[in-house]
Parts: C-alpha cells; sequence; structure tokens
C-alpha cells in the first residue's frame, strides 16, 4: 500500500499533473493535501490541533502562493483535466504522508523504503511495459536520472521517514513545505534566477509558518512532560 498506492500513486499523479499545467500551480495544488493531514489527525486520530497548527498551514500555503510565483495572471490559465489531476495527486500525497507515520512507529526507516520503492519500481516497470515506453540512450540522461533517484528521491524520502519519528505528521508536511524557498535559495546561487519581492515575502511567510508548527509542537512536548 505504501509503495503501489503511496510512492508510485504520487509520482504517477504529479507527473501527469505538471505534463498539463505549470508546476508553480501543480506544487500548490498538491499543499492542499496537508489540510487532509491534519484534518485526519484532528478527526479520525482524536490527536489535538491547536490553533497554531492550523495557523502554520494557513501561513505555509499562503507563502507557497507567492513564492512560487502563483500571482502571476499566465500561470492561471490552466486547464480543468490538470487541475483535477492536481487534486489527486494532493490526496496520493496526504496518504503517503500518513502511511508512513505508521509505519514509522513499527518499523526500521530502510524496512520501509526498500519494501516501499521495491513496490513501486516493480509497478512502474509493468506501467513502462505495458505503455511501451522506450529507455533513453544517452548515458548523460542516465546519470542525471540517477542523482535525481538518490539524491532527490531516495534521499529526501529516507529523511521524511526519520523525521516522522519524531515530530507528528502535519508538523513534518509543513516543515517540508519548505521546498520552495531551497529552490528558489538554489536557483539564485547556482542559476543566477533573480526572485520577485513577492516571491521572497512568501518565502518569509512559509519559514514563519515553520517556525509557528514547531512552537506548537515544543509546548505540546513540554505539557505532556508537565501533566501527569
Amino acid at each position: 500500500m505504501f509503495g503501489g498506492v503511496g510512492l508510485a500513486g504520487v509520482q504517477l499523479s504529479y507527473y501527469l499533473t505538471i505534463a498539463r499545467i505549470n508546476i508553480a500551480i501543480a506544487l500548490l495544488v498538491q499543499y492542499l493535501g496537508l489540510v487532509a493531514v491534519t484534518a485526519f489527525e484532528r478527526y479520525h486520530r482524536r490527536q489535538r490541533v491547536g490553533a497554531q497548527v492550523w495557523a502554520a498551514l494557513a501561513m505555509v500555503l499562503i507563502g507557497a502562493f507567492f513564492a512560487v510565483g502563483a500571482y502571476q495572471p499566465s500561470l492561471f490559465r490552466v486547464n480543468l483535466p490538470g487541475v483535477m489531476l492536481g487534486l489527486v495527486s494532493a490526496g496520493f500525497f496526504a496518504f503517503y504522508i500518513l502511511r508512513a507515520s505508521t509505519l514509522a512507529r513499527r518499523l526500521e526507516t530502510w524496512t520501509i523504503l526498500v519494501y516501499g520503492f521495491g513496490t513501486g519500481s516493480l509497478l512502474w516497470l509493468a506501467f513502462d511495459a505495458v505503455t511501451r515506453t522506450a529507455l533513453p540512450t544517452d548515458w548523460r540522461i542516465w546519470i542525471v536520472m540517477a542523482l535525481v533517484g538518490l539524491v532527490g528521491t531516495l534521499v529526501a524520502h529516507a529523511l521524511f521517514v526519520i523525521a516522522l519519528r519524531t515530530i507528528r505528521p502535519s508538523a513534518a508536511g509543513i516543515v517540508a513545505s519548505a521546498e520552495p524557498v531551497f529552490a528558489g535559495l538554489i536557483a539564485f546561487l547556482l542559476l543566477g534566477d533573480r526572485l520577485q519581492p513577492l516571491q521572497v515575502a512568501g518565502a518569509a511567510v512559509i519559514v514563519a509558518g515553520i517556525v509557528t508548527v514547531q512552537a506548537a509542537s515544543r509546548e505540546e512536548a513540554l505539557s505532556a512532560t508537565v501533566l501527569p
């Protein structure tokens, strides 16, 4: 379930989404899955979700809207299928986070990753066989894909699963929303991209939201320690 529905589902739905709409809008729609994660914690797992957590969630969503430049009028020329696929991707994203948080309490990190990525890889092989997807012939493309697979995927997911051992899923998802902040910083340092003032302001709001949710988590930990 984790590898086939969570990992492979997120990847496939996200790739189909960004093939149809701008990646900034796709990323923003996927982050809506954090609302489902927080609501699931509150109403299904019956965990206390304080006002600070909801405020942090609102801050990172608003901040992401500006950080990815979604306020630009040209980006709103999106098609309905792309938006719907983005919402499907948000659902898979929420499932992935919640399922990973459950497994992290019972299994070792590398056990989760080996079985999860193993199952996902088998499904992708079946998908390629059915669709007769041609493999790249340029060895340089294989190197780039290897870097994306190892650094951008395997290491990133490993760190996220480790994080779920110490903080709640909603907090982990909110902290992970710092992705546009790092993307903008890396693009500035390596590619010379310039961020617009509203994008910088959006990044600052995301950071503020992350600080807020961490403060809420610290207060919950202190309360649990003080209460008998």
